[in-house]
Protein backbone atom coordinates (compact mmCIF):
# COMPACT_ATOMS: atom_id res chain seq x y z
CA UNK A 1 0.00 0.00 0.00
CA UNK A 2 1.26 3.55 -0.72
CA UNK A 3 2.45 5.63 2.22
CA UNK A 4 -0.03 8.01 3.82
CA UNK A 5 0.41 11.73 4.48
CA UNK A 6 1.29 12.58 8.06
CA UNK A 7 1.58 15.61 10.32
CA UNK A 8 5.01 15.90 11.95
CA UNK A 9 4.58 15.67 15.71
CA UNK A 10 7.88 17.55 16.14
CA UNK A 11 6.25 20.67 14.63
CA UNK A 12 3.41 20.77 17.15
CA UNK A 13 5.21 22.87 19.76
CA UNK A 14 6.36 25.67 17.43
CA UNK A 15 2.86 25.87 15.91
CA UNK A 16 4.11 27.79 12.87
CA UNK A 17 1.79 29.06 10.11
CA UNK A 18 3.24 26.42 7.81
CA UNK A 19 2.17 23.71 10.24
CA UNK A 20 -1.25 25.34 10.67
CA UNK A 21 -1.62 25.49 6.88
CA UNK A 22 -0.83 21.77 6.57
CA UNK A 23 -3.16 21.08 9.48
CA UNK A 24 -6.00 22.80 7.63
CA UNK A 25 -5.51 20.35 4.73
CA UNK A 26 -5.91 17.42 7.14
CA UNK A 27 -8.98 19.09 8.68
CA UNK A 28 -10.52 19.61 5.25
CA UNK A 29 -9.86 15.95 4.46
CA UNK A 30 -11.50 14.89 7.74
CA UNK A 31 -14.52 17.08 6.98
CA UNK A 32 -14.93 15.56 3.53
CA UNK A 33 -14.56 12.09 5.01
CA UNK A 34 -17.24 12.83 7.63
CA UNK A 35 -19.71 14.00 5.00
CA UNK A 36 -19.01 10.99 2.79
CA UNK A 37 -19.27 8.57 5.74
CA UNK A 38 -22.72 9.92 6.65
CA UNK A 39 -23.93 9.40 3.08
CA UNK A 40 -22.37 5.94 2.95
CA UNK A 41 -24.08 4.97 6.21
CA UNK A 42 -27.46 6.08 4.86
CA UNK A 43 -26.98 3.92 1.76
CA UNK A 44 -25.96 0.89 3.84
CA UNK A 45 -28.85 1.36 6.26
CA UNK A 46 -31.17 1.36 3.26
CA UNK A 47 -29.70 -1.99 2.13
CA UNK A 48 -30.09 -3.36 5.66
CA UNK A 49 -33.67 -2.08 5.81
CA UNK A 50 -34.46 -3.75 2.50
CA UNK A 51 -33.03 -7.04 3.78
CA UNK A 52 -35.13 -6.78 6.94
CA UNK A 53 -38.15 -6.14 4.78
CA UNK A 54 -37.22 -9.25 2.78
CA UNK A 55 -37.24 -11.29 6.01
CA UNK A 56 -40.70 -10.02 6.93
CA UNK A 57 -41.95 -10.54 3.39
CA UNK A 58 -40.74 -14.16 3.15
CA UNK A 59 -42.15 -14.91 6.60
CA UNK A 60 -45.50 -13.51 5.55
CA UNK A 61 -45.32 -15.44 2.27
CA UNK A 62 -44.70 -18.72 4.09
CA UNK A 63 -47.71 -18.18 6.35
CA UNK A 64 -49.87 -17.19 3.41
CA UNK A 65 -48.95 -20.37 1.54
CA UNK A 66 -50.06 -22.48 4.51
CA UNK A 67 -53.26 -20.45 4.74
CA UNK A 68 -54.40 -21.80 1.36
CA UNK A 69 -55.55 -25.01 3.04
CA UNK A 70 -57.91 -23.08 5.29
CA UNK A 71 -59.60 -21.18 2.49
CA UNK A 72 -63.25 -22.09 1.88
CA UNK A 73 -63.26 -22.24 -1.88
CA UNK A 74 -66.61 -22.95 -3.56
CA UNK A 75 -64.84 -25.08 -6.12
CA UNK A 76 -62.17 -27.01 -4.19
CA UNK A 77 -61.68 -30.04 -6.40
CA UNK A 78 -57.98 -30.98 -6.78
CA UNK A 79 -56.87 -28.63 -4.03
CA UNK A 80 -55.09 -31.48 -2.20
CA UNK A 81 -52.18 -31.40 -4.70
CA UNK A 82 -52.02 -27.63 -4.57
CA UNK A 83 -52.09 -27.70 -0.78
CA UNK A 84 -49.26 -30.26 -0.65
CA UNK A 85 -47.20 -28.29 -3.15
CA UNK A 86 -47.76 -25.01 -1.32
CA UNK A 87 -46.84 -26.65 1.98
CA UNK A 88 -43.54 -27.77 0.40
CA UNK A 89 -43.00 -24.27 -0.94
CA UNK A 90 -43.79 -22.93 2.51
CA UNK A 91 -41.00 -25.06 4.02
CA UNK A 92 -38.59 -23.85 1.32
CA UNK A 93 -39.59 -20.25 1.97
CA UNK A 94 -39.17 -20.84 5.71
CA UNK A 95 -35.64 -22.13 5.10
CA UNK A 96 -34.93 -19.17 2.84
CA UNK A 97 -36.38 -16.88 5.49
CA UNK A 98 -33.86 -18.31 7.95
CA UNK A 99 -31.09 -17.50 5.49
CA UNK A 100 -32.49 -14.01 4.93
CA UNK A 101 -32.66 -13.45 8.70
CA UNK A 102 -29.07 -14.62 9.07
CA UNK A 103 -28.06 -12.35 6.17
CA UNK A 104 -29.78 -9.36 7.80
CA UNK A 105 -27.94 -10.02 11.06
CA UNK A 106 -24.61 -10.36 9.24
CA UNK A 107 -25.23 -7.12 7.33
CA UNK A 108 -25.95 -5.32 10.61
CA UNK A 109 -22.82 -6.69 12.31
CA UNK A 110 -20.30 -6.59 9.46
CA UNK A 111 -21.51 -3.73 7.23
CA UNK A 112 -23.56 -1.17 9.17
CA UNK A 113 -21.95 -1.47 12.62
CA UNK A 114 -18.31 -0.83 11.49
CA UNK A 115 -19.37 2.39 9.74
CA UNK A 116 -21.32 3.52 12.81
CA UNK A 117 -18.34 2.72 15.04
CA UNK A 118 -15.97 4.56 12.70
CA UNK A 119 -18.22 7.61 12.70
CA UNK A 120 -18.92 7.60 16.45
CA UNK A 121 -15.39 6.72 17.55
CA UNK A 122 -12.80 7.94 15.06
CA UNK A 123 -14.58 10.90 13.46
CA UNK A 124 -16.13 12.06 16.73
CA UNK A 125 -12.73 11.80 18.43
CA UNK A 126 -11.14 13.98 15.74
CA UNK A 127 -13.96 16.53 16.07
CA UNK A 128 -13.62 16.60 19.87
CA UNK A 129 -9.84 16.92 19.74
CA UNK A 130 -10.21 19.74 17.21
CA UNK A 131 -12.40 21.66 19.67
CA UNK A 132 -9.96 21.00 22.53
CA UNK A 133 -7.04 22.12 20.34
CA UNK A 134 -8.88 25.31 19.44
CA UNK A 135 -9.63 26.04 23.10
CA UNK A 136 -6.02 25.34 24.10
CA UNK A 137 -4.73 27.61 21.31
CA UNK A 138 -7.01 30.43 22.39
CA UNK A 139 -5.95 29.97 26.00
CA UNK A 140 -2.29 30.11 24.98
CA UNK A 141 -2.83 33.25 22.92
CA UNK A 142 -4.61 34.87 25.86
CA UNK A 143 -1.82 33.98 28.29
CA UNK A 144 0.85 35.22 25.84
CA UNK A 145 -1.01 38.50 25.45
CA UNK A 146 -1.09 38.90 29.21
CA UNK A 147 2.60 38.02 29.45
CA UNK A 148 3.49 40.51 26.73
CA UNK A 149 1.76 43.29 28.67
CA UNK A 150 3.94 42.83 31.76
CA UNK A 151 5.44 46.22 32.70
CA UNK A 152 9.15 46.75 32.26
CA UNK A 153 9.85 49.80 34.40
CA UNK A 154 8.06 48.61 37.50
CA UNK A 155 8.69 44.91 37.10
CA UNK A 156 6.95 42.74 39.66
CA UNK A 157 8.90 39.52 40.06
CA UNK A 158 6.03 37.69 41.72
CA UNK A 159 3.56 38.74 39.04
CA UNK A 160 6.02 37.87 36.28
CA UNK A 161 6.60 34.40 37.72
CA UNK A 162 2.86 33.85 38.05
CA UNK A 163 2.16 34.91 34.47
CA UNK A 164 5.14 32.87 33.21
CA UNK A 165 3.71 29.80 34.92
CA UNK A 166 0.39 30.56 33.31
CA UNK A 167 2.08 30.76 29.90
CA UNK A 168 3.95 27.52 30.53
CA UNK A 169 0.77 25.76 31.61
CA UNK A 170 -1.15 27.04 28.58
CA UNK A 171 1.71 26.17 26.24
CA UNK A 172 2.02 22.69 27.72
CA UNK A 173 -1.73 22.22 27.39
CA UNK A 174 -1.66 23.40 23.78
CA UNK A 175 1.30 21.13 23.07
CA UNK A 176 -0.50 18.13 24.53
CA UNK A 177 -3.77 18.87 22.73
CA UNK A 178 -1.97 19.45 19.41
CA UNK A 179 -0.04 16.19 19.76
CA UNK A 180 -3.23 14.29 20.51
CA UNK A 181 -5.00 16.04 17.62
CA UNK A 182 -2.13 15.37 15.19
CA UNK A 183 -1.97 11.70 16.25
CA UNK A 184 -5.72 11.30 15.71
CA UNK A 185 -5.55 12.94 12.26
CA UNK A 186 -2.57 10.76 11.28
CA UNK A 187 -4.31 7.62 12.50
CA UNK A 188 -7.42 8.66 10.58
CA UNK A 189 -5.47 8.37 7.33
CA UNK A 190 -5.12 4.64 8.04
CA UNK A 191 -8.54 4.17 9.59
CA UNK A 192 -10.40 5.71 6.68
CA UNK A 193 -8.94 3.10 4.33
CA UNK A 194 -10.06 0.30 6.60
CA UNK A 195 -13.42 1.95 7.31
CA UNK A 196 -14.22 2.18 3.60
CA UNK A 197 -13.18 -1.36 2.68
CA UNK A 198 -14.10 -3.34 5.80
CA UNK A 199 -17.91 -2.80 5.57
CA UNK A 200 -17.94 -3.82 1.92
CA UNK A 201 -15.86 -6.83 2.83
CA UNK A 202 -18.53 -7.75 5.39
CA UNK A 203 -21.30 -7.09 2.87
CA UNK A 204 -19.69 -9.29 0.24
CA UNK A 205 -18.99 -12.12 2.69
CA UNK A 206 -22.57 -12.03 3.95
CA UNK A 207 -24.06 -12.14 0.46
CA UNK A 208 -21.75 -14.93 -0.65
CA UNK A 209 -22.50 -16.97 2.45
CA UNK A 210 -26.22 -16.48 1.76
CA UNK A 211 -25.87 -17.54 -1.88
CA UNK A 212 -23.59 -20.46 -1.02
CA UNK A 213 -26.02 -21.88 1.51
CA UNK A 214 -29.11 -21.13 -0.57
CA UNK A 215 -28.05 -22.20 -4.04
CA UNK A 216 -24.74 -23.98 -3.45
CA UNK A 217 -23.17 -21.52 -5.84
CA UNK A 218 -19.88 -19.88 -4.96
CA UNK A 219 -17.21 -18.27 -7.05
CA UNK A 220 -13.68 -19.44 -6.24
CA UNK A 221 -12.32 -16.47 -8.15
CA UNK A 222 -14.26 -14.05 -5.98
CA UNK A 223 -13.26 -16.01 -2.90
CA UNK A 224 -9.61 -15.48 -3.84
CA UNK A 225 -10.22 -11.76 -4.31
CA UNK A 226 -11.90 -11.45 -0.93
CA UNK A 227 -9.03 -13.34 0.64
CA UNK A 228 -6.67 -10.81 -0.92
CA UNK A 229 -8.73 -7.89 0.43
CA UNK A 230 -8.78 -9.51 3.85
CA UNK A 231 -5.00 -9.77 3.82
CA UNK A 232 -4.77 -6.13 2.72
CA UNK A 233 -6.99 -5.00 5.60
CA UNK A 234 -4.92 -7.07 8.02
CA UNK A 235 -1.73 -5.57 6.60
CA UNK A 236 -3.08 -2.03 6.98
CA UNK A 237 -4.24 -2.83 10.49
CA UNK A 238 -0.79 -4.08 11.44
CA UNK A 239 0.82 -0.99 9.90
CA UNK A 240 -1.68 1.23 11.68
CA UNK A 241 -0.99 -0.45 15.01
CA UNK A 242 2.75 0.01 14.53
CA UNK A 243 2.32 3.68 13.58
CA UNK A 244 0.03 4.36 16.54
CA UNK A 245 2.58 2.80 18.87
CA UNK A 246 5.40 4.82 17.28
CA UNK A 247 3.39 8.03 17.67
CA UNK A 248 2.64 7.15 21.28
CA UNK A 249 6.35 6.73 22.01
CA UNK A 250 7.19 9.91 20.09
CA UNK A 251 4.50 11.80 21.99
CA UNK A 252 5.96 10.70 25.30
CA UNK A 253 9.45 11.75 24.19
CA UNK A 254 8.24 15.15 23.01
CA UNK A 255 6.36 15.74 26.26
CA UNK A 256 9.40 14.88 28.36
CA UNK A 257 11.13 18.18 27.56
CA UNK A 258 12.17 20.55 30.34
CA UNK A 259 10.43 23.68 31.57
CA UNK A 260 12.70 25.87 29.44
CA UNK A 261 10.79 24.81 26.32
CA UNK A 262 7.52 26.16 27.67
CA UNK A 263 8.54 29.08 29.90
CA UNK A 264 9.64 32.44 28.41
CA UNK A 265 12.84 33.81 29.94
CA UNK A 266 13.42 30.55 31.81
CA UNK A 267 17.19 31.05 31.57
CA UNK A 268 18.32 34.29 33.23
CA UNK A 269 21.59 34.26 31.24
CA UNK A 270 20.78 32.65 27.89
CA UNK A 271 23.40 31.95 25.25
CA UNK A 272 22.95 34.61 22.56
CA UNK A 273 23.96 33.94 18.96
CA UNK A 274 24.87 37.33 17.48
CA UNK A 275 26.12 35.91 14.19
CA UNK A 276 22.73 35.01 12.73
CA UNK A 277 21.97 35.97 9.14
CA UNK A 278 18.45 34.59 9.23
CA UNK A 279 15.81 34.34 11.93
CA UNK A 280 12.20 33.21 12.37
CA UNK A 281 9.64 33.22 15.15
CA UNK A 282 6.68 34.99 16.70
CA UNK A 283 6.87 38.72 17.51
CA UNK A 284 4.34 41.33 18.62
CA UNK A 285 3.82 44.01 15.96
CA UNK A 286 2.77 47.50 17.06
CA UNK A 287 -0.01 49.02 14.93
CA UNK A 288 -1.48 52.49 15.26
CA UNK A 289 -5.28 52.44 15.37
CA UNK A 290 -5.74 56.16 15.96
CA UNK A 291 -3.91 59.32 16.84
CA UNK A 292 -2.96 58.05 20.28
CA UNK A 293 -4.17 54.45 20.30
CA UNK A 294 -2.26 51.35 19.29
CA UNK A 295 -2.69 47.58 19.17
CA UNK A 296 -0.16 44.78 19.37
CA UNK A 297 -0.65 41.74 17.14
CA UNK A 298 1.28 38.51 17.65
CA UNK A 299 2.45 37.41 14.20
CA UNK A 300 5.00 35.03 12.73
CA UNK A 301 8.05 36.77 11.23
CA UNK A 302 10.97 35.36 9.27
CA UNK A 303 13.82 36.72 7.18
CA UNK A 304 14.32 35.84 3.54
CA UNK A 305 17.49 37.21 2.02
CA UNK A 306 17.41 40.92 2.79
CA UNK A 307 13.68 41.04 3.52
CA UNK A 308 11.65 40.76 6.70
CA UNK A 309 8.53 38.71 5.98
CA UNK A 310 5.33 38.29 7.98
CA UNK A 311 2.94 35.36 7.74
CA UNK A 312 -0.36 35.41 9.67
CA UNK A 313 -1.91 32.16 10.77
CA UNK A 314 -3.87 30.54 8.02
CA UNK A 315 -1.94 32.29 5.24
CA UNK A 316 -0.38 30.07 2.59
CA UNK A 317 2.76 32.20 2.28
CA UNK A 318 4.43 35.17 3.92
CA UNK A 319 4.38 38.76 2.67
CA UNK A 320 7.07 41.44 2.62
CA UNK A 321 6.85 43.81 5.57
CA UNK A 322 10.28 45.53 5.50
CA UNK A 323 13.32 45.65 3.20
CA UNK A 324 16.22 45.34 5.66
CA UNK A 325 19.08 46.39 3.37
CA UNK A 326 20.93 49.36 4.92
CA UNK A 327 18.31 49.69 7.66
CA UNK A 328 19.24 50.18 11.30
CA UNK A 329 17.77 48.52 14.36
CA UNK A 330 17.78 49.67 17.94
CA UNK A 331 16.26 48.83 21.29
CA UNK A 332 13.56 51.28 22.40
CA UNK A 333 11.22 52.00 25.29
CA UNK A 334 7.67 51.57 24.04
CA UNK A 335 4.44 51.71 26.05
CA UNK A 336 6.21 50.29 29.11
CA UNK A 337 6.72 46.96 27.36
CA UNK A 338 9.80 44.78 27.61
CA UNK A 339 12.00 43.58 24.76
CA UNK A 340 10.91 46.19 22.21
CA UNK A 341 13.01 47.23 19.23
CA UNK A 342 12.49 49.42 16.18
CA UNK A 343 13.69 49.13 12.59
CA UNK A 344 14.63 52.42 10.93
CA UNK A 345 14.76 52.85 7.14
CA UNK A 346 17.97 53.94 5.34
CA UNK A 347 16.52 57.47 5.13
CA UNK A 348 16.22 57.65 8.91
CA UNK A 349 12.44 57.29 8.95
CA UNK A 350 11.18 55.17 11.87
CA UNK A 351 9.82 51.87 10.64
CA UNK A 352 8.03 49.07 12.41
CA UNK A 353 8.16 48.46 16.16
CA UNK A 354 8.36 44.87 17.37
CA UNK A 355 8.38 43.07 20.71
CA UNK A 356 10.05 39.72 21.43
CA UNK A 357 8.85 37.31 24.10
CA UNK A 358 12.22 36.72 25.78
CA UNK A 359 15.65 38.22 26.28
CA UNK A 360 17.26 35.64 24.01
CA UNK A 361 14.81 36.24 21.17
CA UNK A 362 15.07 40.00 21.66
CA UNK A 363 18.86 40.15 21.31
CA UNK A 364 19.08 37.56 18.54
CA UNK A 365 16.48 39.38 16.44
CA UNK A 366 18.38 42.67 16.81
CA UNK A 367 21.67 40.97 15.92
CA UNK A 368 20.17 39.13 12.94
CA UNK A 369 18.52 42.25 11.50
CA UNK A 370 21.73 44.21 12.06
CA UNK A 371 23.76 41.56 10.18
CA UNK A 372 21.24 41.39 7.34
CA UNK A 373 21.07 45.18 7.01
CA UNK A 374 24.79 45.22 6.16
CA UNK A 375 24.07 42.78 3.30
CA UNK A 376 26.30 40.11 4.77
CA UNK A 377 24.00 37.52 3.21
CA UNK A 378 25.33 38.50 -0.24
CA UNK A 379 28.88 37.40 0.55
CA UNK A 380 30.31 33.97 -0.29
CA UNK A 381 30.54 32.95 3.35
CA UNK A 382 28.05 35.13 5.27
CA UNK A 383 28.40 33.21 8.55
CA UNK A 384 32.15 33.76 8.66
CA UNK A 385 31.77 37.44 7.76
CA UNK A 386 29.19 37.94 10.52
CA UNK A 387 31.46 36.30 13.08
CA UNK A 388 34.46 38.40 12.01
CA UNK A 389 32.55 41.70 12.05
CA UNK A 390 30.99 41.05 15.44
CA UNK A 391 34.35 40.02 16.91
CA UNK A 392 35.91 43.21 15.56
CA UNK A 393 33.04 45.25 16.99
CA UNK A 394 33.50 43.69 20.40
CA UNK A 395 37.21 44.50 20.31
CA UNK A 396 36.53 48.12 19.34
CA UNK A 397 34.29 48.94 22.33
CA UNK A 398 33.61 47.73 25.83
CA UNK A 399 31.18 44.81 25.36
CA UNK A 400 27.61 45.21 26.49
CA UNK A 401 26.14 41.86 27.52
CA UNK A 402 22.52 42.81 26.98
CA UNK A 403 20.75 45.29 24.74
CA UNK A 404 18.32 45.73 27.58
CA UNK A 405 20.93 47.20 30.00
CA UNK A 406 19.89 50.85 30.18
CA UNK A 407 19.29 51.39 26.50
CA UNK A 408 21.22 54.66 26.63
CA UNK A 409 24.80 55.69 25.98
CA UNK A 410 26.41 52.23 26.15
CA UNK A 411 23.85 50.53 23.91
CA UNK A 412 23.85 53.47 21.49
CA UNK A 413 27.65 53.43 21.35
CA UNK A 414 27.66 49.70 20.71
CA UNK A 415 25.04 49.97 17.97
CA UNK A 416 26.83 52.97 16.52
CA UNK A 417 29.98 50.91 16.13
CA UNK A 418 28.09 47.98 14.63
CA UNK A 419 26.01 50.05 12.24
CA UNK A 420 28.19 53.00 11.43
CA UNK A 421 31.84 52.10 11.24
CA UNK A 422 31.78 48.96 9.14
CA UNK A 423 31.57 48.99 5.37
CA UNK A 424 29.07 47.10 3.26
CA UNK A 425 29.95 43.41 2.75
CA UNK A 426 30.38 44.27 -0.90
CA UNK A 427 33.61 46.02 0.15
CA UNK A 428 34.74 43.31 2.60
CA UNK A 429 37.70 41.31 1.41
Amino acid sequence: MPAVDKLRLEDALQDSPQTRSLLSVFEEDAGTLTEYTNQLLQAMQRVYGAQNEMCLATQQLSKHLLAYEKQNFALGKGDEEVISTLQSFSKIVDELNGLHTELAKQLADTMVLPVIQFREKDLTEVSTLKDLFSLASNEHDFSMARYSRLPKKKENGKLKAEVAREVASARRKQHLSSLQYYCALNALQYRKRIAMMEPMLGYAHSQINFLKKGAEMFSKKLDGFLTSVTKTVQSIQEESDAEVEAMRVSQQDLLSVGESVYTPDFDASPVINKNLIQKAGYLNLRNKTGLVTTTWDRLYFFTQGGNLMCQPRGAVAGGLIQDLDNCSVMAIDCEDRRYCFQITTPTGKPGITLQAESKKEYEEWISAINNISRQIYLTDNPEAVAIRLNQTALQAVTPVTSFETKQGSHSSRYLHVLLGFYPSPLNIK
